[in-house]
């Protein structure tokens, strides 16, 4: 049995907020912090490090920082962490807060499969902020789909839906497209002001200045609307949701790939996660529907991972460690 005192530390730093998990080998969390965003494509790097820092001192609040014997860090766009100029300040991280075990930093397609299941081998979907669709084993990601970042990839994430929401808004104010729930919703979403000008064409110029005078990413922070205005019976948000589905099962289903393995493969595990992908929301809910279908069995959902990067630092202390504890953190 391990040591009853050691402890581990488990982060996601993901592209919405950063979360961490400090708990004990036997998957009892003693500790959880929370801050912003590790985008590090849209924030500089010192936010980062300071939204890192932050969540990391929540989870180690009271904990003496010596006696965690491994970190493992799930990060989004990994090789952004591991080249440059970023490695000097995250590692300081680690420095400032008096860590000095080893630290591995993982994609967080990792822990989000790692999120669903102890298994070393299977496949995930994410959609969140962005999209990918990644084969894992051995906490390594051997194929992916798309996770190409907003500007040129992340199908069916919630940037692209809030992209599609504002192009669906213009096209209704400049007579190309049909009436749609979503422009009142996106106009006071986007500029926090319930009293909207009435002319089509003020609306249009306050529009495109107060998209382009924000960063592009808060575009994804529009996601939710789409939705409900699709249950509220808008038929244009419904099309968007429709094609937001599509997207989202193939880049699953299209990591099969030539050796016909992945997604197709109903012996390995394909774990869901992310924020689009709630089993309870339309889009997941039909994503889940079809991929069930199509590989005939049901998909996994992700739950903690932090919490799944904190078993994967406990599992490299004690690779005995049974399901019980993964599951435990998983939880958390």
């Amino acid at each position: 049995m391990p040591d009853a005192e050691w402890l581990v530390l488990g982060v996601d730093a993901g592209t919405g907020l950063v979360e961490a998990v400090c708990a004990t080998a036997g998957g009892e969390v003693v500790g959880q912090g929370r801050s912003g965003s590790a985008n590090a494509a849209a924030l500089p790097v010192e936010r980062v490090v300071e939204h890192l820092r932050s969540a990391v001192c929540q989870a180690l609040a009271g904990v003496p920082p010596e006696r965690v014997r491994c970190l493992v860090v799930g990060a989004a766009g990994v090789l952004r962490y591991s080249r440059g100029a970023t490695v000097g300040p995250l590692a300081q991280v680690w420095e400032s807060v008096g860590l000095g075990c080893p630290v591995r930093v993982v994609a967080d397609a990792v822990t989000a499969f790692t999120a669903g299941t102890p298994r070393p081998r299977g496949c995930v979907l994410i959609a969140g902020i962005g999209t990918i669709a990644a084969r894992v084993q051995d906490e390594q990601v051997r194929d992916r789909v798309d996770g190409n970042g907003w500007l040129v990839g992340d199908d069916g994430s919630g940037f692209w839906l809030g992209r599609q929401a504002v192009r669906a808004v213009f096209a209704q104010l400049d007579h190309r497209g049909e009436p749609t729930l979503l422009t009142p919703a996106v106009l006071a979403t986007l500029t926090g002001d319930q009293e909207l000008p009435s002319d089509p064409a003020e609306q249009r110029e306050l529009l495109r200045d107060t998209v382009y005078d924000g960063p592009p990413i808060a575009l994804a922070g529009l996601a939710p609307l789409v939705p409900a205005a699709a249950e509220a019976g808008d038929r244009v948000a419904q099309r968007i949701v429709d094609r937001a589905v599509d997207l989202l099962v193939d880049s699953a289903t299209a990591l099969a790939g030539a050796d016909g393995r992945g997604a197709d493969d109903a012996e390995d595990p394909l774990v869901l996660a992310g924020s689009l992908l709630h089993p309870d929301g339309p889009i997941g809910s039909e994503v889940r529907r079809r991929l069930a279908y199509h590989r005939g069995a049901q998909p996994l959902l992700a739950g903690c991972c932090a919490g799944a990067a904190a078993w994967l630092a406990a599992r490299s202390v004690e690779p005995g460690l049974d399901s019980a504890v993964h599951a435990r953190l998983t939880q958390a």
